[in-house]
């Protein structure tokens, strides 16, 4: 199971070292590639008043990112 937080779209991994953020494509197509198949995800951990312009441990955001969850199984 991956859990991440959400960056913006075309951003792919550009912005995991500034704002601890990853494009939510980017970490499948990279699991995907290893031989994991995706078997499930969800929204429960969404927020989309989150803007993704700022750093996860920002006190404005901090808790409140809008997140991934992905269960990838291997075949």
């Amino acid at each position: 199971m991956i859990v991440d937080h959400v960056a913006a779209s075309g951003t792919g991994t550009a912005d995991a070292q500034t704002l601890h953020r990853i494009e939510p494509v980017a970490v499948r197509v990279e699991v995907e590639a290893a031989g994991f198949v995706l078997e499930a995800e969800t929204s429960l951990l969404a927020n989309r008043d989150d803007l993704l312009l700022l750093k996860v441990f920002d006190p404005a955001i901090k808790g409140h990112t809008d997140r991934f969850a992905y269960w990838f199984v291997r075949p």
